[in-house]
């Protein structure tokens, strides 16, 4: 969006990135979120609001990805309902097989963050390692947490041979190459497949790994 915003209004520019507005903003943060969490929010907030300042000259698959975040809670413009379960798992299954290079070098590093739990820092003349402070995001804690989710809403719909079939799908299409990533494509597909009664915000994260080589909008 850079050089799309150098030639936007700078004093629009300027309302979106600073002053007493994004002080308001940052404030009703603080009060839902604990740090590092509420600067991640603050800073996803201002790049949706300076996306859509400059909406009219993003192609609609930019757009729709920048503004993911908010997509649930406060549907973008020109939203368009997402289609079948089954067309979104076609696509996905579709697109796996041609994933390669600096694309598929994304997806497992991002797999990785989020199925390895973060290491503990040790500091010298400390005894044992420091433990994360309360309060701090743990990505993996919540990865592994919506694919139990995703389990147990399969297992109670009475969906569970069905989820299994989308998720070894995903698996035999992804890139057998040692990239690690054949785990998460099962685990993307299994989300998608369970679209329809989980939280949407559950399924976007079991798709991370995925959704710059082929963001989750696409897949219709």
């Amino acid at each position: 969006m850079d050089p799309l915003l150098s030639g936007a209004d700078q004093a629009m520019v300027n309302a979106f990135t600073g002053g007493f507005r994004v002080a308001q903003i940052k404030q009703a943060i603080s009060k839902a979120l604990p740090e590092p969490g509420a600067s991640a929010a603050l800073e996803s907030a201002q790049v949706v609001a300076l996306a859509i300042l400059v909406r009219e000259q993003l192609y609609p698959i930019q757009f729709a990805s920048i503004y993911r975040p908010y997509a649930t809670v406060l549907p973008g413009p020109e939203y368009q309902p997402p289609p079948s379960v089954d067309r979104q798992i076609a696509a996905f299954l579709q697109r796996l097989p041609s994933l390669s290079g600096e694309a598929e070098a994304e997806a497992a590093a991002v797999a990785k963050v989020l199925s390895e739990p973060p290491k503990a820092a040790s500091v010298p003349g400390a005894i044992g390692p420091l433990q994360a402070a309360p309060g701090e995001l743990d990505p993996a804690a919540l990865y592994s947490a919506a694919w139990k989710l995703a389990i147990a809403t399969a297992n109670q719909t009475g969906r569970t041979n069905a989820f299994r079939a989308a998720q070894e799908g995903a698996e035999q299409k992804a890139p057998h190459d040692g990239s690690g990533i054949v785990g998460s494509a099962g685990v993307a597909a299994g989300a998608i497949f369970l679209r329809d009664t989980m939280p949407i915000e559950q399924v976007l994260l079991l798709y991370e790994p995925f959704a710059a080589a082929f963001p989750y909008e696409s897949l219709s």
